[in-house]
């Protein structure tokens, strides 16, 4: 009984004192777990624990750390992508809104492109100007606006759209114009614009009409500050280089359609002129003629004429006009018909030639004048009357001595002095005696080196040549000028008169 009794207590206190170890391992349990939780070191554990609880807590700070980082990632990611939501709303918005400007441009564009067939579809610069005023109008709502143009040095207001107040034409020399710039062509446009009536609230916008450095013009635009937009500035800039190419496109038709009408007088009065010089008369009572005429333009200044007069006189005229082209034509022409008249006098040409003075000049402009050297020639009395009105003299191959002579007499061109006296000089002459008659277009001719053909040229020509006909003569003295002056071109007339006497 005592044995059992003594196993029974030894059971309880083994169970007490497993009850008590197993609260004690709890307890360590929870001091182990709770040191775990905070990642603390723990010197106090048992030894047989001690290297699995370092490990684990080394295990668990690592990971700890990772997940830090990981959250800390995580959150820069966040970031990011709130960054990037934010600029792909913006960029969306700014792609909407291009996407609207990009459509008003495709807009304005197709308008701009329609307003330029319009206008280019026409050469009508009233016409150009008005579809214009009214396409700025339409396309970028515009309050007022008004167009100048450039015309001989005047800047001139064409037309205006709106309660524009009209501040006038500005004008310029044309050489003063040739030398601006562009600059000084801007400053003009810009002083324009100040004169221009506008509110505070209103801007003026300023658009050059210029084309490959050509000033056109200038168009001025008023519109509010508020309702111009980039896009409307476009606009106008656009529209301003289709204004400026329909413009002078049209200036250009213009010009041609002067020039082919100026064209077509001045053909006319060439073929006139023409017509006015004598054909050759060949062979005249032993006399040879031969003659050249060529005007630097279609018509010139320079005039010949020879005409018989009863059985046994030649009148042999040469003269040229100041100056060139239609003018010159005319005063010759008018000059050819009153000496055609005085002739009939039967006068002789000193007497001609101071007729014509008096007749002329109370018409003639002070810048004008003509001279002339008139002769009438005696089949007869082989001899040659002469006077001169301030004229090239006549060059002469004597045959029986062999020398080229100038022979002159001094005299003021027609149209000069008022009641001038003409004084004659007289030649008899020989058989193969030659005469030149010439304008200063041939003596002075230019080769590339600036040298003048001269008259010892003319001269020398007529010395070794005076064996041939008339018209050989001036076959040579052809060859010889074109020899001279090469390729170069020549701005004066050349006219002469070769006369040779074969009996």
């Amino acid at each position: 009984m005592e044995y059992v009794l003594i196993v029974f207590i030894v059971g309880v206190l083994s169970l007490i004192l497993l009850k008590k170890n197993e609260r004690k391992n709890i307890d360590e349990m929870h001091t182990l777990i709770e040191k775990i939780g905070k990642r603390e070191d723990y010197s106090e554990i048992m030894d047989e624990l001690k290297e699995s609880y370092e490990e684990t807590v080394k295990t668990i700070r690592f990971q700890e750390a990772q997940l830090n980082n990981s959250v800390k990632e995580l959150k820069e990611f966040k970031e990011e992508l709130n960054v990037t939501y934010d600029s792909l709303l913006k960029k969306s918005a700014q792609l909407e809104y291009s996407n609207e400007e990009l459509e008003k441009k495709v807009a304005n564009l197709s308008n701009i492109n329609a307003v330029a067939r319009t206008v280019l579809s026409t050469l009508e610069l009233d016409k150009i100007i008005g579809v214009i005023l009214d396409a700025y109008f339409v396309l970028t709502g515009v309050k007022k606006i008004a167009i100048y143009l450039w015309k001989d040095g005047e800047l001139e207001l064409k037309q205006t759209k709106g309660k524009f107040i009209n501040t006038g034409n500005v004008n310029f020399s044309l050489e003063e114009l040739a030398k601006y710039t562009r600059s000084d062509y801007k400053n003009i446009y810009t002083q324009i614009s100040k004169s221009i009536e506008a509110t505070e609230d209103e801007s003026i916008v300023i658009s050059d009409l210029v084309v490959k450095g050509k000033e056109l013009g200038v168009i001025y635009i008023v519109e509010d500050r508020e309702k111009l937009s980039y896009s409307d500035e476009a606009t106008i800039s656009a529209l301003a280089i289709q204004v400026a190419i329909a413009i002078n496109n049209a200036l250009i038709y213009s010009e041609l359609i002067i020039k082919e009408r100026l064209d077509n007088e001045l053909e006319v009065a060439s073929n006139i002129q023409k017509k006015l010089l004598p054909q050759s008369l060949g062979d005249i009572n032993g006399v040879e003629i031969a003659q050249y005429f060529n005007p630097a333009k279609e018509v010139g200044g320079d005039y010949y004429d020879y005409s018989l007069s009863g059985d046994n006189k030649l009148w042999i005229t040469i003269g040229d006009v100041s100056g060139k082209g239609v003018p010159a034509a005319f005063l010759m022409a008018l000059i050819r018909s009153v000496l055609k008249t005085l002739e009939y006098k039967d006068s002789y040409p000193l007497e001609v030639l101071t007729d014509l003075n008096d007749i002329i000049y109370p018409d003639i402009s002070e810048d004008m004048f003509v001279t002339i050297f008139h002769s009438q020639y005696d089949f007869l009395t082989k001899t040659l009357y002469y006077s001169n009105a301030g004229h090239n003299p006549l060059i002469l191959y004597r045959a029986r001595t062999g020398e080229v002579l100038e022979e002159n007499i001094k005299g003021v061109a027609v149209g000069f002095l008022e009641s001038y006296e003409y004084k004659m000089g007289k030649i008899k002459l020989e058989k193969g005696d030659v005469l030149l008659y010439y304008t200063d277009g041939l003596t002075e001719a230019e080769n590339p080196r600036k040298e003048l053909y001269g008259i010892e040229r003319l001269k020398e020509v007529i010395g070794e040549n005076y064996e041939m006909t008339a018209e050989g003569i001036k076959v040579e003295l052809l060859d010889s000028l074109n020899e001279f002056v090469e390729e170069k071109e020549q701005i004066d007339d050349m006219t002469f008169v070769i006369l040779k006497i074969e009996l």
